[in-house]
């Protein structure tokens, strides 16, 4: 849990002011910020998981952006199945892009390391532990801004690595099915994601009254 607030306070320096005319912030860059969240639960358990963006654009017509990013993962299980409850959490950083057009449509690359517990490798392993897991996810979707002041992205995205230790299994959309009675089969890696991202530096607008400004 420390580790996971060091790597929160990275974003904490970030922090921009603005005069009349111009801003203090990198001249021309206009950074934002996105969250996004994913909430499941059942009889055996559940997960809470919730991701924190950094990103900057060149300019405010700029249609790529692009920047850091921290994951947090926090797992239980009730024990209905195995006898005994557990819970843990899971995090790590990433880097990611998103390229977008016409206010409409998006495309994005999103790569995390998620550090994952013993326990949870010791009770879903099928092979060598691994302490961390990489994860690509390449997709896109709807995107739409409302006077630049905030954005919603509502994105599918496919998991290309599709490591078998992925905490994002239990948040896949579907499985597959094998066998001649339809019986339900590993997870296929597709996820959606529902996103804010709010800029911190607004664009200035003019306002006259009478003719002057």
């Amino acid at each position: 849990m420390k580790k996971t607030w060091i790597l929160f306070l990275l974003f904490s320096p970030f922090i921009w002011a603005q005069d009349d005319d111009e801003s203090v912030a990198f001249e021309g860059v206009i950074p934002e910020i996105g969250i996004d969240g994913f909430f499941s639960a059942g009889n055996t358990g559940g997960n809470l998981v919730g991701g924190l963006k950094l990103g900057f654009k060149g300019s405010s017509e700029s249609q790529v952006i692009g920047g850091v990013s921290l994951r947090l993962f926090r797992t239980w299980s009730t024990g209905n199945i195995t006898g005994f409850p557990t819970s843990f959490s899971i995090f790590g950083p990433g880097a990611w892009c998103h390229v977008r057009f016409q206010d409409v449509i998006y495309l994005g690359a999103e790569f995390e390391a998620l550090k994952i517990p013993g326990n949870y490798a010791s009770i879903n392993a099928t092979g060598t532990i691994q302490k961390w897991i990489p994860t690509l996810f390449l997709g896109g979707g709807y995107s739409k801004s409302w006077n630049d002041k905030i954005r919603l992205n509502i994105g599918i995205f496919y998991e290309v690595i599709n490591n078998g230790f992925n905490p994002y299994r239990n948040s896949y959309l579907t499985r597959k099915k094998v066998g001649p009675n339809g019986q339900l089969g590993d997870f296929i890696p597709i996820l959606y994601r529902l996103e804010l991202m709010i800029p911190l530096i607004w664009p200035q607008t003019d306002v006259r009254l009478n003719g002057t400004i």
